[in-house]
Formats: structure tokens, sequence, C-alpha cells
């Protein structure tokens, strides 16, 4: 049986068709209509989802496949094998605690979850499968584009150097160097060594993380897959 995952985040719509174990196709969009045309054919029975971005594109999505039944997760006290340690479970976006419980398998020992999209995450995951709770700052391309609405100085292209010895240069490195500075202040205060990140923006950090750290693509559709019982 296929299943249609959804991952709707802040700015961008991930999604995957999963059956017979594997993905059998992927797609990142932002546009619905794109969307709706690259959904056309797929021969999926349900979907399940994980949706942060409000009522109303959650309502905008299901209207794309109206044959399919929809199921959308929230963060529960208790699941998959982690137990979430908010003071208020319900409180934890979704898309985290699919994250989390993705995350578990590849860190059997505890280490910290690392989310580099519109917004970073770094969630604590400890040895028992218990989420001790975490940080949310500015992602990477919201950083530099905080520079750009704040200030004169332009979000131009940039590349990581050190010392930066241009304006373009010195604000790329900055925010990487913010976000790896954040992910390893929590590695020492937690003393785990090691993380498993997933986004669009890992690709930019993780080269510069002091710390064994692992990519793993779309790490919220694997808690999605998890969740939704396919992959146990």
């Amino acid at each position: 049986m296929n299943r249609l995952c959804i991952d709707c985040g802040s700015s961008r719509i991930k999604w995957g068709l999963f059956g017979q174990g594997r993905w059998l196709v992927k797609g990142i969009h932002s546009d619905l209509d794109e969307i709706r045309d690259a959904w056309k054919q797929l021969e999926a029975a349900s979907a399940i989802g994980s949706n942060v971005a409000g009522r109303a594109m959650q309502e905008s999505i299901e209207s794309l496949r109206p044959d399919l039944e929809f199921s959308w997760i929230e963060s529960k006290p208790d699941q998959c094998g982690v137990r979430n340690g908010y003071e208020k479970p319900a409180q934890l976006g979704s898309d985290r605690w699919a994250a989390l419980i993705a995350a578990r398998q590849h860190l059997p020992e505890g280490g910290l979850v690392v989310d580099l999209g519109t917004a970073a995450t770094i969630d604590v995951l400890s040895s028992d499968g218990t989420f001790e709770g975490g940080l949310i700052l500015p992602g990477f391309s919201a950083m530099k584009e905080a520079i750009e609405k704040r200030t004169v100085l332009k979000n131009d292209e940039g590349r990581f150097s050190f010392p930066p010895k241009n304006t373009m240069d010195a604000v790329h490195t900055g925010a990487i160097a913010a976000l790896c500075g954040a992910v390893e202040k929590i590695s020492r205060m937690t003393g785990f060594d090691r993380c498993v990140a997933t986004g669009g923006d890992a690709k930019f950090v993780l080269p510069h993380l002091d710390m064994n750290a692992i990519m793993v693509d779309n790490l919220v559709l694997e808690g999605l897959v998890l969740i939704s019982g396919d992959g146990a």
C-alpha cells in the first residue's frame, strides 16, 4: 500500500510516496499548482502529514487530492519509542516530533537532532529516547535576510572563509559560525558529541561543524513513515 507523506513547513512543502519499503518518488515545492501537477498520477492509498503552516494551508493541500484520506499528526506524550519531555507535549511542533522519531533510529545512545531550515532547531534526545527539550533560532537564510532588512548591507552570495575579507563572505561566514556555535554549545552542555542533521541549509553548515554529524535527507518524512507503521 503506497502512502503519500507530506512535510508542510514554513516556506516549502516536501513530500514523498512510500511503498514496498522504499521511497518511490519525492518532491519539494513552494507552489500548490506544481504540487497538484506532481500528484495527479500518484498511486496512493492514503496520506499522512505534518503541518506547521496553519489550517488554511492544510485544507489547500487536502483539496489537491480529494480522493485521499488525510491524517495529520500531532505531538504526543509518547510514540514510537520516543517520550516527549515538553511541559505541554502538544505544543511541540509536529515536524520536530516526526524528526525526533526518525532520529531515534540513528541515535541509539542519544544525541542532538538538528533541523536547518527556515528556522533552525536543535533538540536533545537522550539514550532512553526522551526528548529533553531544544532550541529554536533563525536559520541560515533567515539570518542573512535579517542583515539585509535591518542594515544597509546586501544579502549577496558569499562563501565561507576565515577570516572573511569582504562583506559578502563576512555575512555568509557569520551565519554559519552562529549556527555551528549554537549546536556545539548544546553539545558541550549535554555531553552528546553526535548529531543527526536535516534541512535545506544543512549542506552549508555541516562541513564546518566540529562534532560527529550525519546528514539524513527529509528526516520528517522518515518519521512520518515510522508513525504510520510502514517502517515498523
